[in-house]
């Protein structure tokens, strides 16, 4: 038999899924980078473009388990080609009013709103696809499938920045806008040749739940259920919290005021960091099939402890380069951990999710682990104005640390 020769991961259900994802998402994040650009361009303000970023956080909250929903119940690989359908459809709008009428503030935040909302439907698609496809062939087999579909939104991350900063630059928006609606259109054809049966129907004659009382049965699955999978959750958003909080707020904040950096320091360092996360999923990938739960604890340890070198280096009479190359070389081993940690997690909640709740319950995940992130970014803002660096980053580490204690019987648990 073929399958048994050949790797699940070379499958072309696979392969066309991993390509939809790279095409869509490059072309999604190419999109954001020069419409950001474009809007401090025209407008020569920072904040018009930030309040439409935070607008368009929402969906994810709101409208992303009610994408687990549909994900349950519709046919993901129609889901996945319908969406990246109509993305292009709305970005294709928006160029044409854009080409007639001119700059509009209106236009952009509508046209990032939408595919916001879109974006927020298809991510729990994907992330159910991903155990309907390989369950039945292990959990390393599952792991090694997210660590692709992980080095694939990294890189989409990266260099579609780097690309569409060159591009807005000797081309403009509207080239920008055009190639987009391309990789949209190029993202479904792709998609179209994914092979995956629809999610099982309900039986005849019984009524299908509303959408509210499906989430609720997702929501009771995870706290009567499986006690130990809610609890992991609340890890996630517990470790949300602190990570994006200190990595969007703290390191920017300590390398440009405390530490008095330029903004192309600042640059690099990032750059580094980023460049850590995407050699981290990869090599958690590598490993990804002899990664089992309990290794979890080990990550949630490293993450822990390398808050504190930089923390010492704060409280030293050393040189500001000193301080800057340790705090970034620690959160950039940080990243792999959380590569790491990530891998072990989320295919661990997949595969003890029965597939007729997996988008429900990934989408409930994503929606909470949202709600975090602003919430550590202001904790983090407000610790700044109050609190030495050497004292936020002890804390930081004391955050952390203590979970990793408590998390090993729980991940024992889990894995048996």
């Amino acid at each position: 038999m073929l399958g048994t020769t050949r790797s699940p991961l070379l499958s072309a259900t696979f392969v066309a899924l991993v390509a939809g994802q790279g095409i869509s998402l490059f072309g999604n994040t190419m999109l954001r980078f020069a419409i950001s650009m474009w809007v401090l361009d025209a407008t020569g303000s920072s904040t018009a473009f930030a309040a439409i970023l935070a607008i368009s956080v929402m969906p994810t909250v709101v409208i992303g388990p009610f994408g687990g929903v549909l994900a349950d119940r519709i046919n993901r690989r129609t889901m996945m080609v319908g969406l990246d359908v109509l993305s292009g459809i709305v970005t294709l709008l928006s160029l044409i009013w854009i080409a007639r009428m001119g700059f509009s503030i209106t236009v952009i935040a509508g046209m990032q709103i939408i595919l916001a909302v879109l974006d927020a439907l298809e991510t729990p698609t994907v992330q159910a696809a991903l155990p309907q496809m390989f369950k039945r062939h292990g959990a390393g087999t599952l792991r090694q499938g997210m660590a692709v579909i992980n080095q694939v939104q990294q890189l989409s991350n990266l260099m579609p920045s780097f690309i569409g900063g060159i591009l807005y630059a000797f081309f403009g928006i509207r080239l920008m806008m055009a190639a987009t609606v391309l990789c949209f259109v190029a993202a479904a054809i792709v998609e179209c040749r994914i092979r995956l049966e629809p999610p099982h129907a309900e039986s005849d004659g019984e009524r299908q739940p509303s959408p509210i009382a499906d989430l609720r049965n997702a929501f009771l699955f995870l706290t009567h259920e499986q006690p130990a999978l809610f609890r992991l959750v609340a890890l996630c958003a517990w470790l949300n919290f602190i990570l994006v909080g200190f990595s969007s707020i703290s390191f920017p904040f300590i390398v440009r005021t405390t530490l008095g950096f330029s903004a192309a320091v600042y640059g690099t360092c990032d750059g580094i960091v980023g460049i850590a996360g995407i050699a981290g999923t990869f090599a958690a990938g590598m490993f990804a099939t002899r990664l089992h739960a309990q290794h979890a604890s080990m990550s949630l340890w490293f993450e822990g402890l390398l808050m504190l070198p930089p923390a010492v280096s704060f409280m030293m009479p050393v040189s500001v380069w000193t301080r800057l190359l340790v705090l970034t070389g620690c959160l950039a081993a940080g990243m792999i951990a959380v590569d790491f940690l990530n891998l072990i997690i989320f295919p661990t909640i997949q595969f003890k999710t029965p597939e007729s709740m997996t988008g429900k319950v990934m989408a409930l995940i994503t929606s909470v682990a949202t709600c975090t992130q602003p919430l550590g970014q202001m904790v983090y803002g407000w610790l700044h104005e109050w609190l030495p660096v050497w004292l936020i980053l002890v804390c930081s580490a004391l955050a952390i640390l203590p979970f990793a204690v408590m998390a090993r019987p729980m991940f024992d648990n889990l894995e048996s």
